[in-house]
């Protein structure tokens, strides 16, 4: 019958995958953090969008990634990171969601150029 997870058509679209490495990247990054400043969430997304787990995903690694503090820690507060694309030079804009008092998620992203 297919794995239940995945679409019918079997394959899982870029954004999935980025939304699951996200949550993987950052889960390990913040179990190592001892303190759960806006901060951290903004250095934990940092991290993630210059992995090599993202990287695969979009296609490229990327350079210059800023993140800004977010203005809360509560869950569901949304924030904006940039970074540029090594492959193609573009400005790209990422979204970071605070899911939990310890996990953020990219759950979004798009060249600006």
């Amino acid at each position: 019958m297919g794995n239940p997870t995945l679409p019918r058509n079997g394959y899982r679209s870029p954004m999935r995958k980025l939304l699951a490495v996200g949550v993987t990247a950052i889960a390990l990054f913040s179990l190592t953090s001892c303190s759960r400043s806006s901060t951290d969430f903004a250095k934990a997304a940092e991290k993630a969008i210059g992995g090599a787990d993202t990287a695969r995903v979009i296609g490229q690694e990327f350079t210059g990634i800023y993140c800004e503090d977010p203005g809360s820690t509560s869950k569901g507060v949304t924030f904006s990171c940039a970074g540029q694309g090594k492959t193609d030079g573009k400005r790209y804009k990422f979204t970071a969601t605070i899911t939990s008092s310890s996990r953020v998620e990219i759950t979004d992203y798009k060249a600006v150029e």
